[in-house]
């Protein structure tokens, strides 16, 4: 998937885009949290989603896909401290209403 993994702060510092051969049906975030372990696996092509992990102090990040210079994808591992789901929908199901940025991002 990736170049050389670079730290949070380099990535923070990169475009963030949508992959332009992916159709938005095609775009995915998945969470796997097995049971006995305190992390799981995250992995994003919405870009709304890689920001949000990218804020994240815990999370660390396992690879990154780019085209052109900016980040289309994230692999990473995160707490599950930090992600909550609801038992009801939010009024939106526009991405960015639905995360909260950690204290690396404003």
């Amino acid at each position: 998937m990736s170049q050389d993994v670079l730290s949070k702060e380099e990535l923070l510092d990169r475009t963030i885009e949508v992959d332009p051969q992916l159709s938005a049906a095609e775009r995915e975030t998945s969470l796997t949290f097995p049971k006995d372990r305190d992390e799981g696996l995250f992995h994003s092509e919405v870009p709304t989603t890689i920001k949000w992990v990218l804020s994240i102090e815990e999370s660390t990040i396992t690879d990154t896909r780019f085209v052109d210079g900016s980040i289309v994808a994230v692999t990473a591992t995160v707490p599950k401290g930090v992600v909550k789901l609801q038992a009801t929908a939010r009024k939106s199901n526009t991405h960015s209403q639905m995360v909260s940025y950690g204290p690396l991002r404003d």
